[in-house]
């Protein structure tokens, strides 16, 4: 990576033996792990998306003449993409999902982070761990949300591609007009992220050739539009004014008419698993934008940061777990590379760096001489400010403003606070970090407040209770197995044996507590449920022991339990009852 003192060194460096070995190893993980991770698809595979995706690829296949799918952006190159993997799986929805849903999804995506770590030079360390976030976090949905790598992969303003300037313009220009034929939506997006990028982000360049890769990104989604108009013209016959009204004016509509929810940070799903993912996502995509930040990382950094936080309206429109999983890809590379970045040029850099048009751009330097605490609640409101406006509007304005006051904090900041922006940049990350530690203590309190932990073994306390003072004759002496060891402090009885846990090698202990079951020593067993790892040694030293003095059947909780007695206590009224709508009877 650039030295410390560099933000904007061309990474000339070569690559090594290592990376590439590094590269290679993450290509392997990445196949194996898209192997693994799917299953034999059943008939409610092909449902919803994934069905309507299936059965268009299969269309396609046959001839059929792919148009856009309003909801998603889908175009045409997709669904030719799409019939292409569908061939090479021979129709197979399990070998077609592996494909189109795994492999070139969170496997490529894997793969193109670890690539953009090659472009980079960053350590083998980083490229794994990035690769490995990507594949197991921020993973990819499907093959759509992977070109959002592969646009930051082509277009890092660094290395071989920027040192031919011809073939840098021919990547601006093709790669918007590609990537308009597979997903309208990510064509405007990353075509848009791209020209903030050139406008307000990049240093290493003079305005004009800024101003002249944005046309050219520009030209290139233009090129895009209109090749592919032509082209159902020409070979399908349809009018201009349909396809504008499909491929434009559809997409435009769909996102008007979309329901737009309020990401209320303190009211997230209590699901567990990987909804850390979605309590994070907001603060994760400003990280670069704080001032201090912004400053002191590389234009590639900026790039992907940018790229992320454009697809902010895909999770703003749907505020849910898959759609904020699958676009965090960028935005975990983006805070890796921050990380990454700020560690190496830990060493304060010169207050002033010139650039290669001979301006400059201040660097802070942390002084004591301006007045901190204003400026950190100024730097905290901004913060509040973006994410309260960007996440709360039901509206795609609330996208807009997040990106325009993201990008205007982080460019104004960085160029005008001057020594000021340390202390700004603390009452950023202040809002950063502490809003989502708040709302971690806030998510476990509601935890605790809806959990039910008790309510299965209060169930079995309340209707089994009177049946054990009934069939126990007075003993509290008492085995509960396999499971609700509550019922030991509910019912006031206690265990005369030491053992609690029956796991997969209890049996070890037959030789003890078998005699214990034939002599008495256990005066009653109350069984919550089959143990869970047979014991037949267990089970059958009960039965032949034992009388199955009350079993209860608890419908609403779909237990059954029942109490044994040692059939040295004598002859015992025997009962089989039911618990149904509140009420306890006979079971029928």
């Amino acid at each position: 990576m650039a030295s410390s003192g560099d933000l904007r060194a061309d990474h000339t460096e070569p690559i090594g033996t290592i990376r590439w070995a590094t590269f290679v190893g993450v290509c392997v993980v990445a196949l194996v792990w898209s192997a693994y991770s799917v299953g034999a698809q059943n008939g409610s595979f092909l449902t919803q998306d994934f069905g309507a995706q299936y059965h268009l690829a299969e269309i396609t296949a046959r001839g059929a003449i792919p148009l856009v799918d309003f909801e998603h952006g889908w175009n045409a190159g997709s669904f030719w993409v799409n019939a292409a993997l569908y061939a090479i799986a021979s129709g197979s929805p399990t070998i077609w999902y592996f494909l189109w849903g795994r492999l070139l999804g969170a496997g490529l995506g894997a793969v193109l982070a670890a690539a953009i770590g090659l472009r980079l030079r960053l350590h083998p360390v980083v490229m794994i761990a990035v690769a490995l976030g990507v594949l197991l976090l921020a993973t990819p949905l499907h093959i759509k949300y992977t070109i959002c790598l592969l646009w930051v992969f082509v277009l890092l303003p660094t290395g071989w591609l920027e040192s031919r300037p011809r073939l840098a313009a021919a990547a601006r220009v093709l790669l918007p007009a590609l990537v308009f034929w597979q997903y309208v939506e990510l064509a405007v997006l990353l075509t848009g992220a791209a020209g903030l990028f050139e406008l307000f982000a990049r240093r290493s360049v003079s305005w004009r050739t800024r101003i002249v890769n944005c046309v050219q990104l520009a030209g290139g989604f233009v090129l895009g539009l209109v090749v592919e108009a032509v082209a159902y013209k020409a070979l399908w016959g349809l009018s201009f004014a349909d396809f504008n009204r499909q491929v434009i004016l559809g997409q435009t509509e769909t996102h008007e008419n979309a329901q737009y929810a309020v990401w209320n940070f303190f009211d997230l799903p209590t699901e567990s698993g990987r909804f850390f993912i979605l309590a994070l996502y907001p603060f994760a995509l400003l990280l670069p934008f704080v001032p201090l930040v912004w400053q002191r990382v590389s234009d590639s950094t900026r790039l992907v940061a940018l790229a992320g936080l454009v697809l902010v309206i895909v999770p703003i429109r749907r505020v849910d777990n898959p759609h904020t999983t699958t676009v965090s890809a960028l935005v975990l590379v983006a805070v890796v590379l921050v990380v990454a970045e700020l560690y190496e040029r830990r060493t304060p850099p010169p207050s002033v760096e010139p650039d290669s048009r001979g301006t400059s751009e201040s660097v802070s330097k942390p002084t004591r001489s301006v007045i901190a605490l204003p400026l950190a609640v100024l730097g905290a409101a901004w913060t509040a400010a973006t994410l309260w406006i960007g996440f709360g509007l039901q509206s795609m304005l609330g996208a807009i403003f997040l990106v325009a006051l993201a990008i205007a904090g982080a460019t104004l900041g960085s160029a005008f606070l001057g020594r000021a922006t340390a202390a700004v940049s603390a009452g950023a990350l202040v809002v950063l970090g502490g809003v989502p530690a708040l709302a971690a203590v806030d998510h476990l309190g509601d935890m605790r407040t809806d959990a039910k932990s008790f309510v299965v073994s209060d169930s079995i306390a309340r209707w089994v209770g009177p049946e054990y003072e009934r069939c126990s004759g007075g003993t509290r002496e008492t085995l509960v197995m396999p499971n609700y060891l509550e019922l030991y402090d509910a019912l006031e009885i206690t265990n005369p044996t030491p053992y609690y846990l029956f796991h997969y090698d209890f049996a070890q202990y037959e030789d003890v507590l078998v005699p214990q079951l034939e002599d008495g020593s256990i005066p009653v067993v109350i069984e919550t449920m089959p143990l869970h790892t047979p014991q037949p040694w267990l089970t059958d030293a009960v039965r032949a022991n034992y009388v199955p003095c009350s079993v209860v059947r608890i419908e609403k909780q779909g237990v059954a339990v029942t109490v044994w007695t040692h059939q040295s206590r004598g002859g015992v009224q025997q009962r089989d009852l039911t618990v149904r709508g509140g009420e306890i009877g006979p079971t029928r």
